[in-house]
């Protein structure tokens, strides 16, 4: 059979295992050595990633969805960064969309094959309603994903926008915009959940992160939108609404509370003195950070 994958850059040797019986403390040191670079390479990448927040920023403040597509630890950090968000920054769970090569289950047992397929994603696709007005951001460390290029082909043909995650040169234009971050020879040989894996995630952090800031879910860097479901996230509510307007926990326990725990209509019913319903019809017509910096 032949080896379509032995050129790339993921797939080679390196040489930072001279042999099994290496101290484990040698070992040790040259995989966090094989990390070092991912620092320089997200530098290289800035102007593109910065492209990057702008697609999701537009597309996000038009009405339309960000999907993640991928197969294997690609797919996983995708599911795991579109899970990440309606917690930490409010947003709808039908905004930010995560598909996976072989559905839900491949997220917790492998379904190698799966991304072998052409089809499914665009059938995956459909069924979550994709449209022209929505982004799709595809990862797949080796850039050959079958299920992710077909994916990209499916939404580039409705002329939505449209963004390819690799760790390998790509020798051809997939996507409107090209991440390449080439990361070399992995600690294993083809295990791309290694550097690739951690390159990725903190480009999909960046990504979403610096993208809800420019959406004014965060104001400098406290959470706006928390959705306090738990006991530490109801903590962290009281704290981040008494830093932004400066009060004294009890007094932001207490409108929290008026707010029904919407630390944003919180802010108005402060700022602006007006009563729940009132403040909450205003939440999505006014700027947040203006109201703040006043």
């Amino acid at each position: 059979m032949k080896d379509d994958f032995a050129n790339l850059e993921t797939e080679k040797v390196g040489r930072k295992i001279k042999k099994n019986s290496d101290p484990v403390a040698y070992l040790v040191q040259n995989f966090i050595e094989e990390h070092d670079e991912i620092n320089s390479i997200l530098k290289k990448n800035n102007k593109n990633i910065t492209k990057a927040i702008d697609k999701f920023t537009s597309t996000f403040s038009a009405g339309g969805s960000i999907y993640f597509i991928g197969a294997g630890t690609s797919g996983r950090l995708g599911v795991l960064e579109a899970a990440e968000c309606p917690p930490t920054f409010g947003t709808s769970p039908n905004k930010i969309i995560a598909l996976m090569a072989g559905g839900n289950s491949a997220v917790f047992k492998s379904k190698e094959g799966a991304e072998d397929s052409s089809v499914n994603s665009q059938k995956d696709l459909k069924n979550k309603k994709f449209s022209k007005n929505d982004l799709l951001i595809g990862i797949s460390a080796s850039g050959t994903s079958e299920y992710v290029l077909s994916g990209i082909k499916f939404a580039k043909k409705l002329k939505a926008k449209t963004i390819l995650i690799s760790c390998n040169h790509l020798k051809n234009k997939v996507s409107d915009l090209d991440l390449e971050l080439n990361v070399g020879s992995e600690f294993v040989a083809g295990s791309t959940r290694l550097k690739s894996g951690t390159i990725t995630k903190n480009v999909l952090n960046i990504i979403t992160t610096v993208s809800m800031i420019k959406l004014e879910k965060i104001y400098n860097n406290l959470m706006i939108d928390i959705v306090p479901s738990t006991k530490k996230l109801r903590a962290r509510s009281i704290r981040n609404l008494s830093l932004l307007l400066h009060i004294n926990e009890k007094l932001a326990s207490s409108l929290l509370n008026d707010s029904k725990w919407s630390i944003r209509v919180a802010v108005i019913i402060f700022k602006m003195k007006l009563p729940y319903q009132k403040a909450k019809s205003l939440s999505k017509k006014i700027s947040i950070v203006e109201l703040l910096d006043a």
